[in-house]
């Protein structure tokens, strides 16, 4: 930070420091101290002052701000390159904020008015979503922070929700195939088969366009996913995925090439029928007319099946974990699931899925014991004609 120092009379000095421009009215702010002393002692003055100002712990910007209007000014801004699906997110949580701590003026808000707030959050919400919302708001301060808005972020002194893990629940063979057997008459039975025997998220799936499928190589490729949300138009939106890593390509085996197939030829068969009604959106699964499939008739079609099949209710992102599980206890590596699954790392799916292979331990001795002799009665029978220990050679 720029300042200089000024001479007033014998032994007095003023010490002036540059400080941040008014976020709100871009005026020019400049910090005035009156010093008693040498000049030595106002140039100490200076730096200190300075270093303060460089920092931000000196002059924060008035504002009248709430924090409801800040909040609304950080996301139009912060949006940006986000991907639709996070910005939906972040709406539900900066609805929250506001109603909890929208009043509140920006620089009044403090880590204890945080913390009551969070404690208030509505009841339905899991302990993930409370972390996301604190990490959202959290993010929008620190903003106010490098804007000169704040001098500190203040809820960097909250102790953040616990975001407990959502437990995975999954089916092994048989129930997976108790409820296909189930769906085979529901329109979502090409769905749920695809998403059983290829691991896609149900955003990949419902974004899923027959260009990206080859059934003569026996091939999806995912490169997009349909989000959650539709634009203003109320046209549906498509969104690239997150990583290369999720940008992939999934073998199909000849059961699953079969059940699309089957469902392509259906599905033409009722475009012929609508004719111009028909929303050509080359959609491998989509509503009657040609449209996306909105994700709650999906779930609901789930638990309908699940309850015909007499199976555990579950998730349909469980469906995504049951192929992961069921490949794991086949014995394929852990790596090539990973690459089926879009994960960043082997690392990621290993941390996953581990826990819900309780016999892998005992398999891993099992083959241990395989390699070093494979007969626990010939192994015991040999020990016996050993000296005890500390006998024999010395």
């Amino acid at each position: 930070m720029r300042g200089h120092i000024r001479k007033r009379a014998k032994d007095s000095w003023t010490v002036v420091v540059e400080l941040p421009r008014d976020p709100e009215t871009g005026k020019r702010r400049q910090k005035w101290v009156a010093v008693k002393g040498t000049k030595r002692d106002a140039e100490r003055v200076l730096a200190e002052l300075a270093a303060k100002a460089q920092s931000g712990v000196l002059g924060t910007a008035p504002t009248r701000l709430s924090l409801g209007d800040y909040l609304d000014k950080w996301y139009a801004v912060a949006q940006s390159g986000v991907s639709l699906h996070t910005r939906r997110n972040w709406r539900y949580a900066l609805a929250c904020w506001r109603a909890a701590l929208g009043s509140v003026p920006l620089v009044r808000l403090t880590p204890m008015d945080i913390q009551i707030a969070l404690e208030h959050l509505p009841g339905h919400l899991s302990g993930s979503s409370k972390n996301m919302y604190f990490r959202v708001l959290k993010a929008a301060l620190r903003q106010a922070v490098r804007w000169g808005m704040l001098a500190n972020n203040p809820a960097e002194g909250v102790r953040p929700p616990l975001a407990k893990a959502r437990e995975i629940r999954v089916w092994d063979e048989g129930q997976a195939r108790r409820f296909l057997e189930a769906a085979r008459g529901s329109r979502y039975y090409a769905l749920f088969y695809t998403a059983l025997a290829t691991g896609m998220r149900l955003g990949e799936l419902l974004g899923l366009a027959w260009e990206d499928v080859d059934l003569g190589q026996g091939v999806v490729h995912v490169r997009r996913s349909l989000a959650t949300c539709v634009t203003r138009t109320g046209e549906p939106a498509w969104q690239e995925p997150k990583t290369l890593s999720s940008r992939r390509r999934i073998p199909l085996g000849k059961e699953a090439v079969e059940v699309l197939k089957q469902h392509r030829k259906t599905q033409l068969e009722e475009r012929l029928r609508l004719g111009s009604l028909w929303r050509d959106y080359g959609l491998v699964f989509c509503t009657r007319t040609g449209g996306p499939l909105f994700e709650p008739n999906v779930w609901k079609a789930l638990e309908r099946c699940s309850l015909k099949a007499g199976v555990p209710r579950i998730r349909f992102h469980d469906l995504r974990h049951t192929h992961a599980t069921l490949l794991l206890r086949q014995g394929v590596h852990a790596k090539v699931v990973s690459e089926r699954l879009g994960h960043a790392s082997v690392k990621i799916t290993l941390d996953t899925y581990s826990h819900v292979l309780p016999d892998t331990q005992g398999e891993a001795a099992r083959a241990i014991e395989r390699a070093l002799g494979g007969d626990g009665l010939r192994v015991s029978k040999a020990l016996a004609k050993q000296p005890p220990c500390g006998g024999g050679d010395g």
